[in-house]
């Protein structure tokens, strides 16, 4: 993985991980934006690059995407996707930033993970195990960097809140309010692209298109596809986003590509 530190000032450089939700959003806006970036794999599951100290003072949050800018870093990929647009929530039209709002609402780890602990009984009983190895370790990152701590500490509190969210006892309603949730979603493009519109907010594609077609490929990912294709003017618009050449160029995924993802890790160069 390339250093932060030597990417500042240079071409922008975009530290995403390939399956992750929000780095396919930073990639497809990225993509319909035409901004050029230099791509910058982050292993976010076995050498765990986002907890890495020079990638903690890149973005404290240590999450991915982070875009690195010449004169700024920006680690949401909200702010990604309305930079690569050329807006801002200032400029933002009403309707796009309700959509985005709406999106941004629903917390996708909730849906992802809370459907497959309903679904898998190895998933129920290996989840709450590694989310409580990662509360460790990164109490444990803490003590190692003293300077530090207090970012390692904070996102220890994230993991520990995930172990009380993501219990298998509660996992089935989890994943019933999170689905109904989605599905609200979905209901709401049916009808708004009904009327025959090609964009969520006419008259060009535009942030809400990018962030929203993400939103779908994940829906096709937890095995929810049917409920595209029962709403007609959603499975139009689902299909003419897949047909984009951005669809491709970003990388979406819309199933576990488990191959590829390894292939990824073996040639980073951390």
């Amino acid at each position: 993985m390339t250093k932060p530190s030597e990417t500042i000032g240079a071409k922008p450089h975009l530290y995403h991980a390939p399956p992750s939700y929000y780095s396919m959003i930073a990639r497809l806006a990225l993509a319909e934006g035409g901004v050029a970036y230099e791509p910058v794999f982050v292993d976010i599951h076995f050498r765990l690059n986002q907890e890495q100290p020079d990638y903690v003072r890149l973005n404290p949050n240590m999450t991915v995407p982070t875009l690195v800018l010449a004169d700024r870093v920006l680690d949401q990929s909200r702010d990604i996707a309305e930079y690569a647009f050329g807006v801002s929530e200032a400029t933002l039209s009403a309707d796009a930033k309700s959509w985005l709002d709406l999106h941004y609402a629903l917390p996708i780890e909730e849906l992802t993970f809370g459907t497959f602990l309903a679904r898998n009984p190895l998933a129920r009983l290996m989840i709450p195990k590694v989310l409580a190895r990662s509360h460790r370790r990164l109490l444990e990152r803490a003590v190692q960097n003293p300077d530090l701590a207090p970012l390692y500490q904070a996102r220890a509190k994230v993991f520990a809140e995930r172990l009380r969210i993501f219990s298998p006892a509660a996992a089935e309603q989890l994943a019933d309010r999170r689905r109904a949730q989605a599905i609200d979603i979905l209901d709401r493009m049916e009808r708004a692209l009904g009327d025959g519109r090609a964009t969520l907010t006419p008259p060009a594609y535009g942030v809400a298109d990018a962030v929203l077609t993400v939103f779908l490929a994940r829906i096709a990912f937890i095995g929810l596809g049917a409920e595209l294709s029962r709403r007609p003017a959603l499975e139009r618009y689902w299909r003419a986003m897949q047909a984009r050449p951005s669809f491709a160029a970003a990388d979406i995924w819309t199933k576990a590509h488990i191959f590829r993802l390894l292939k990824g890790i073996l040639l980073d160069r951390a």
